[in-house]
């Protein structure tokens, strides 16, 4: 299996053991790993049991967080463990670190971000990206917070990202919205109800996904301020 992981972000590796291919699980103990640049050079990662979690019998997984400095390139990853017949057994897969560009002007995210969000970069990536953005800042008009505080910033980001995805899903594909069948309305808010081919509810001008990674980061239910 391959894998892409944009620097910083951390990626779920996992390793099938079976006794032929298309066969039955087979049952590995002592299982390493290690994560070392494809083209050679130095470990990143192991040779290492640490972290390493035994999920079932034929199933491993560890979870890699990349450095945010790690050189963006192809890593090789090298699964080894003993078998039943205590025999040596390995197994391989390709990670490939992307470089973490900086967000699009006038959007909390970046394309690569959404590439692999969305599993596929859509041709107006940049376009979707900076509507989504300023329906994310329609939606935080009241609230109050740092702009630089990194749980904020993965709030904002998150958000842009739903709120791609949920405009994707409902069939826009411009990012400037549509119209709103159905619902109800709490106050300033609208909730437009799902419809039978279970297209994403909307929050006032957010998805619902969009709108939940705000409320759980404390970023809506703000009122107007004053002093």
């Amino acid at each position: 299996m391959a894998y892409s992981v944009i620097q910083g972000r951390t990626v779920t590796l996992t390793v099938e053991w079976l006794d032929y291919p298309g066969g039955p699980a087979s049952l590995v103990s002592g299982v390493t790993i290690e994560i070392r640049p494809a083209g050679g050079g130095v470990a990143v990662v192991g040779p290492t049991s640490t972290g390493v979690v035994h999920v079932a019998t034929g199933l491993d997984t560890y979870r890699w967080t990349v450095p945010a400095d790690l050189a963006a390139s192809d890593y090789a990853v090298i699964w080894s463990g003993t078998d039943a017949q205590a025999d040596t057994v390995t197994a391989t897969d390709i990670v490939t670190v992307v470089e973490q560009s900086p967000p699009v002007g006038g959007s909390y995210a970046t394309v690569a971000e959404l590439a692999e969000h969305l599993g596929r970069t859509p041709t107006n990536a940049v376009q979707l990206l900076v509507r989504a953005s300023r329906d994310v800042d329609r939606a935080l008009l009241c609230a109050v917070y740092d702009p630089t505080d990194p749980a904020v910033v993965t709030a904002l980001r998150e958000a842009t990202l739903e709120q791609v995805a949920g405009n994707l899903g409902s069939g826009n594909t411009t990012g400037l919205g549509g119209s709103r069948q159905g619902g109800f309305s709490i106050g300033r808010l609208t909730v437009q109800a799902a419809s039978s081919d279970d297209k994403p509810v909307r929050i006032g001008s957010l998805w619902e996904q969009a709108w939940t990674v705000l409320q759980a980061a404390g970023l809506t239910g703000h009122g107007p301020q004053s002093r």
